[in-house]
């Protein structure tokens, strides 16, 4: 193991232990298929801070022959507002391996409108521009938009559409690790 292996190592462990405390936040966690991409993302839910988790895999390969990959932690903070809405903002710090590594610190919010039927509707958004992001990324970005309905408390199958995209100096090497609708099933805790 190298040196710059133990200290990622060091500060994983680090921002791990800082945010512990955000984790006794309810949250949703989902699971979810595209047509090229796979995702795991949880988010926080009700007033407050807490942590935004978010890991996307693409099935594609880059010019590399390496599957593209963004992983994200962050914290959102959800505010008051009228009956049947919840806005939550927040930032993530990301790490894209696509096209080469690269980090970005992306800032956003979410926005859900609770339905009829135990179901809600949902959008986020985030952005690093590149004063935000290291190397050649211009600009990073991470879009979704979707349903879910909840037939259980806990339980949830939700459908949706989602992006995530880096762009680089270098046209060439500009990807979209996600473009595309999606289906997965999501867990409250």
């Amino acid at each position: 193991m190298t040196l710059k292996d133990n200290n990622m190592i060091r500060y994983t462990l680090l921002a791990a232990l800082l945010a512990a405390p955000l984790l006794a936040q309810a949250g949703d966690t989902t699971l979810a298929r595209g047509n090229t991409y796979n995702f795991i993302t949880r988010m926080p839910t009700g007033l407050g801070p807490g942590l935004a988790l978010d890991h996307v895999k693409a099935d594609d390969k880059d010019s590399r022959g390496e599957k593209p990959s963004f992983s994200a932690a962050g914290v959102m903070f959800g505010l008051p507002v009228p009956t049947l809405l919840r806005l939550d903002v927040g930032a993530k710090a990301a790490y894209v391996e696509a096209e080469g590594t690269a980090t970005a610190a992306l800032v956003g919010a979410r926005l859900t409108v609770d339905l009829p039927m135990n179901a809600e509707a949902f959008v986020h958004g985030f952005y690093a521009g590149s004063a935000a992001a290291s190397g050649t990324v211009k600009r990073v970005s991470d879009t979704m938009g979707g349903v879910r309905w909840s037939p259980l408390k806990m339980v949830g199958v939700e459908v949706g559409y989602r992006t995530v995209q880096v762009k680089r100096e270098d046209r060439r090497r500009d990807i979209k690790l996600a473009d595309g609708p999606y289906a997965g099933v999501s867990v409250a805790f």
